[in-house]
């Protein structure tokens, strides 16, 4: 059954630290998520990021999130993402990084605010901040919340980052 999905981030990628990415469904509660860890956010600007600052964060996150949801396309109806980086390039990417007709809606928690007519949260918020706490150290996975975290190598990131350079 298709559902809902949040997306959110924790921390800020421009500040090179370390930052956790979460994805949530809405009424599951299932989730997975990631963290990447400051020094690879450095060596990912010092060899990747070559353009536009908010063009290439936003190619990170966009990255991150294809890889989140990579096994859960189908269960997708529509994907909800927080607005840490500048949202439409976030977008443009993501449609890329999924072939370019993704089955699901793709929407900001703006809109989806807008849409309502209240201020509604983002379901992930809470979940990206455990895994920017916790990812990265295995022993704490099973501790509290449960955490199923999907390793984002550089190597991964830089076969996707080639793939958007090709579009």
């Amino acid at each position: 059954m298709a559902e809902d999905f949040h997306i959110d981030m924790s921390g800020r990628i421009y500040k090179r630290k370390t930052i956790g990415i979460a994805c949530v469904g809405a009424n599951s509660r299932s989730h997975n998520g990631c963290a990447l860890k400051g020094n690879v956010i450095k060596y990912i600007q010092k060899n990747l990021c070559l353009g536009s600052k908010k063009k290439e964060y936003a190619k990170v996150y966009a990255i991150c999130i294809s890889l989140l949801i990579e096994d859960k396309k189908e269960k997708i109806e529509s994907l909800i993402i927080c607005n840490d980086e500048e949202f439409l390039y976030v977008k443009k990417y993501l449609i890329i990084l999924l072939g370019h007709n993704p089955s699901f809606h793709i929407t900001s928690i703006t809109d989806l605010r807008k849409k309502l007519g209240k201020k509604v949260g983002s379901l992930a918020d809470n979940f990206a901040e455990g895994y920017r706490k916790r990812a990265l150290h295995r022993k704490k996975w099973g501790q509290g919340k449960k955490l199923n975290v999907v390793n984002i190598t550089y190597s991964l990131m830089r076969e996707k980052w080639d793939l958007l350079k090709e579009k």
